[in-house]
């Protein structure tokens, strides 16, 4: 790459961006606006775009223009679309500023406004200097990242199949951290999602002849107890979380409860691993049923995989973007948030990271802000991973 130096003009452009999109949020997969305004910017870029539904759409640069470089390959770079249902703080920063969301009840407060920002600011770079760049590249908008995941959708559409994607990165901005430090992990940084539920079946009686009833109250007191306990018997290096935040049982104070309902998440970062707490669960939840008469039902959904990081990708970004100038934070320990990025991750060798936002607030809160210097950090983040 010939030139990755940022001038002030699309600096100013990348801060700009953000602003107008932080002023439209928009949920989920209904994104009018948001849509609106990036094909305002990408549409006089001279880049090939395909819809790809509710999901999203992509913005193809082809470079190396004229046989000038020959291309070495398409990577791809993704930034999500989509708020979340808050109500933005009146007195915070971007209120201060102008640029407080327009849509009451949303907000942009996992920073995809800045993500968004970031990848228009790539795209206007790449449309200045496509004809020296030496790979062609692919820019996903996708939908959906905090709710149903849009990533799988774009996935299966073949958007990152038919350009014969080599690589593909993500990035998110990520409160408590300088501007200017990367924080990632190689192999396991963002966990799977598993969502688990436990119906039970009792019998009611009045407390005063309890022994009548079957208790399902206490059964699945029991059951949270031994699943924790057992949860905690797993080597702490297979990297694991699983925790309840419901429990609903019984209809009356003086009523032995005759049903239950408990659901919570698992997080992890292998199938082998969720296998093994499930069977457990499974071996509690019959072990309760003799003891107690009380019957239960178990089921288990699976929501985003984990974010895996390759090893060979990890270490190549990290000797460019160190050379480049960022610090480097190496996690000693994933996260157990998850991120529709693993999606990508399966299509195409990826690597996904987080780059310091500054000390505002934490994500999905009222008063979430950036420090928008991350915003011009973000754009040469991607400008030296696209070398």
């Amino acid at each position: 790459m010939n030139n990755q130096k940022i001038t002030e003009e699309l600096a100013k452009a990348v801060v700009g961006y953000r602003r107008g999109l932080h002023r439209i949020p928009e949920l989920d997969r209904d994104l009018p606006e948001t849509r609106a305004y990036l094909m305002g910017v990408l549409g006089p870029l001279g880049c090939e775009i395909r819809d790809h539904g509710g999901a999203g759409f992509t913005a193809f640069f082809s470079c190396g223009t004229g046989g000038a470089v020959p291309a070495r390959g398409t990577i791809a770079f993704r930034a999500d679309m989509d708020a979340l249902p808050i109500e933005e703080a009146a007195d915070g920063e971007a209120a201060a500023l102008g640029f407080r969301s327009a849509h009451g009840g949303k907000m942009h407060a996992c920073g995809h406004d800045g993500h968004m920002a970031v990848l228009l600011g790539l795209a206007r770079w790449i449309a200045q200097n496509r004809a020296s760049l030496e790979r062609d590249v692919l820019l996903i908008f996708q939908a959906s990242e905090e709710t149903t995941g849009g990533a799988r959708e774009i996935c299966e559409s073949g958007a990152l199949r038919d350009r014969g994607i080599r690589y593909v990165y993500g990035m998110h901005l990520w409160p408590g951290y300088e501007v200017g430090t990367v924080v990632c992990r190689a192999n396991e940084f963002m966990a799977g999602t598993h969502v688990i539920t436990a119906e039970l079946a009792g019998r009611s009686a009045h407390l005063a002849e309890y022994e009548n009833g079957l208790d399902a109250l206490d059964a699945g007191c029991r059951f949270v107890l031994r699943v924790y306990a057992a949860a905690d018997e797993l080597p702490k290096d297979s990297y694991h979380m699983l925790r309840f935040g419901q429990f609903l049982a019984g209809t009356a104070n003086n009523i032995v409860a005759g049903t239950g309902y408990i659901t919570g998440a698992a997080r992890t970062f292998s199938d082998d691993v969720f296998a093994l707490l499930w069977e457990k669960m499974a071996e509690i939840a019959v072990g309760i049923e003799t003891e107690t008469g009380v019957r239960f039902s178990l089921a288990h959904s699976d929501g985003y995989p984990p974010v895996i990081n390759p090893p060979a990708l990890y270490e190549g970004a990290k000797r460019a973007l160190t050379a480049a100038g960022f610090v480097w934070e190496e996690l000693e320990a994933p996260l157990f948030q998850a991120e529709d990025f693993s999606f990508y991750q399966k299509e195409a060798p990826g690597l996904y990271l987080h780059l310091g936002a500054g000390a505002g607030a934490p994500l999905h809160t009222p008063d979430f802000s950036i420090d928008e210097r991350a915003l011009e950090a973000g754009l040469r983040v991607f400008q030296t991973l696209l070398a």
